[in-house]
């Protein structure tokens, strides 16, 4: 769950990367994040990216030549409380590292002190089932069984839980010029309205429109559609945030696959087959993520994703929210 300094975290991680001059640290730094925070579902995102900050240099990140090099250096090594390497009797060696994370719940907390031990291996499945356990049955309508062949009812039952921001999700078969499309067809009209008890097209706060040839990638489209609504590309109904105005929609493209990649990654749901423009930028030398990519709203905005798609959430309350940005993307 998120906590009241999550944002702040976030956003000294964001500066710290950007104040990495050379463009190469810094596309490898962006890939050590995200690949951290992937890799660890167990950590909430905000520690996970504290952890990659840290262990950067020490790891020799920046030597690696490539995404696959960088994932793959994440293997080997565990992070746990140091008070909890001392009750489970693990003996440090000579290569652990001390870790310093944030208290997200109160930021005048000492910071909590974490060792990563290389010899031991960060065991992310049992905590992949766990949260699978958590997310409760379907909603009941508009029901996901059914949506898709490929679709398993742990990823029909996380799709559910989109209905409680009033999200709907749609089969598009007209779509031309864009794989999906995400719309504020019905937003409230009263601060403190809550969505419909049963979302449909005729009365979803957001409507995110999905073409028919995408096949079983439309959960990774679907959640890419989540990205535009926590990047505040379209309007939270629930929060007094306004709309993104300044990025070009290239950059909010990329936001949006970013975050939602990323939230996909860690609850395990089916991830997109084909290739992306986040894709691109992550993975191929050369194609760095654009100057304005806001880092700290992406892990911000996967972090609200995971939650949502985990069951671990409440229905929103709509409030005084901006009407100045109402487009769809």
């Amino acid at each position: 769950m998120n906590h009241p300094e999550t944002a702040t975290v976030l956003r000294s991680i964001s500066d710290m990367v950007s104040a990495e001059t050379n463009p190469r640290r810094k596309s490898r730094l962006e890939q050590f994040i995200y690949a951290t925070a992937s890799a660890w579902p167990h950590y909430p995102i905000a520690h996970a990216a504290q952890a990659a900050v840290q262990l950067a240099r020490p790891m020799r990140v920046f030597e690696l030549q490539s995404f696959e090099g960088v994932k793959h250096a994440l293997h080997h090594i565990d992070l746990r409380p140091a008070l909890e390497w001392d009750i489970m009797g693990f003996p440090e060696s000579p290569d652990t590292l001390p870790i310093l994370l944030s208290d997200l719940r109160d930021p005048l907390t000492p910071p909590l002190l974490c060792h990563l031990n290389p010899r031991h291996a960060p065991l992310a499945d049992p905590h992949i089932d766990a949260s699978r356990r958590r997310r409760g049955p379907f909603h009941a309508t508009p029901s996901y069984a059914g949506f898709h062949a490929t679709f398993t009812d742990d990823t029909a039952r996380m799709l559910g839980n989109i209905a409680k921001i009033g999200a709907v999700a749609t089969w598009e078969k007209t779509l031309v010029d864009a794989a999906s499309w995400a719309e504020l067809p019905h937003p409230p009209v009263i601060v403190g309205d809550t969505p419909p008890s049963t979302v449909t097209p005729d009365n979803a706060w957001y409507q995110f429109r999905v073409g028919k040839h995408l096949g079983r990638d439309a959960f990774a489209e679907i959640v890419m559609c989540l990205g535009h609504v926590f990047c505040h590309h379209l309007p939270q109904v629930w929060s007094t945030t306004c709309a993104s105005q300044d990025a070009d929609p290239t950059t909010m493209l990329i936001e949006a696959e970013a975050a939602g990649a990323l939230a996909i990654a860690r609850v395990g749901g089916p991830t997109r087959r084909g290739g992306s423009f986040f894709g691109d930028a992550l993975l191929k030398e050369g194609t760095p993520l654009p100057a304005g990519f806001r880092l700290d709203v992406v892990l911000h905005a996967a972090s609200e994703i995971e939650d949502l798609l985990r069951g671990d959430t409440t229905a929103v309350v709509s409030g005084a929210w901006s009407v100045e940005d109402h487009r769809g993307y």
